[in-house]
Formats: C-alpha cells, structure tokens, sequence
C-alpha cells in the first residue's frame, strides 16, 4: 500500500487545459497572390510607356508571367507567348519584366526590344521591378511571391489567382491556358 501511494504521488494528475481558440478569417477584399484573392493593383508602364494598370485586365482570364530579360528560361518562355495568345483570343498573356539584361528595372525600350526578339505583336508586355515581388511566400499582400525565374500566376476573369507555377513547362501553361478559357 506504501508503494501504490508513493507511485500515486508520481503520477501526475489530470489537468484539464483551456485554451481560447480564435478564428481568422481573411476579408473578401483583401488583395494577395495567394489562391482564391486579388493580387493588389499597382500601376506600371506598357512598351509605348504608356500607364497602365493590372485591374484594366479585369473581364478575361490572364496568364501573368514575371520574368527578367537577362534569364534564360524566361527568355525560352518569352518564344511561346504569341503562339499561346493566338490559341486562346479570350485570354490575356501578360509578361512583366522585373529586370532587363542589366538586372536593372526596364525602360519602355527593353520591353520594345524583348517583343521584337521574341515575335510578341499582340500579347501585352509590361515593365516592372522587384518592388512588384517578394521571396517571402507568407507575406504577398501586395507584392507577387517569386520562387525562381519565370514564375507564372494563373489568374481567373476576376483576377482572381486560381494557380501559381514557378519555371517554365510549356504544357503546364498549355494546360492551364486550356482551363482558364474553359471556366
């Protein structure tokens, strides 16, 4: 009976632990490049050096390419974006270059150049810079996460981001060209 009593002491006893849950919801309206939102609206420049904005694009789905003139797979993607926008007229296939051959944020000129190398005539071509994107995945409120070069966002007819792919795969892109068009 000594031992049970001392093994009783031991033995710690149950405790109930009360812990406050709290349920965070994201808003409708909040902007991020994370499946289901918005990415945020920014304002940049088209190959004229006109003003542009991202929400114009609002009424067709968009393939939003983000690359730099300087990469070589982006350059490789870059070969593709007439063919796939002739495939697909109810779809806007928008690049953004970060960077030109420099690392340097482009001019309206680099984006001149980047269509005439790469036979782009209807597709538009936007300047950007790294202030457009993050490394960070967790914090995409107003900037796009980048995991490598190309990275590609899939966004629906409400520029609504409905898929992310990072690298270029040509049938990934055919296939979610396919399926934007079909939603």
């Amino acid at each position: 009976m000594f031992l049970l009593g001392i093994l009783l002491a031991c033995v710690e006893p149950e405790t109930e632990y009360v812990t406050e849950t709290e349920t965070v919801t994201i808003e409708e309206d909040l902007c991020a490049s994370i499946l289901g939102h918005q990415p945020c609206d920014f304002a940049t420049f088209d190959e004229n050096g006109s003003e542009v904005y991202f929400s114009d694009l609002m009424g067709k789905p968009v393939i939003l390419d983000l690359s730099t003139m300087w990469c070589g797979p982006c350059n490789v993607a870059a070969e593709e974006v007439q063919a796939v926008q002739n495939a697909y007229p109810g779809l806007t296939y928008l690049t953004v270059l970060i960077e030109n051959f420099e690392g340097d944020a482009p001019i309206y000129t680099d984006l001149q150049d980047w269509e005439i190398l790469h036979n782009i005539t209807t597709a538009p071509t936007w300047g950007g810079s790294r202030d457009l994107v993050t490394a960070d995945p967790i914090e995409t409120a107003g900037e796009f996460y980048l995991g490598g070069w190309p990275t590609f966002y899939f966004l629906d007819e409400e520029l609504r981001v409905v898929g992310y792919q990072r690298g270029f795969d040509q049938s990934a892109i055919e296939a979610w060209a396919q399926s934007l068009i079909n939603q």
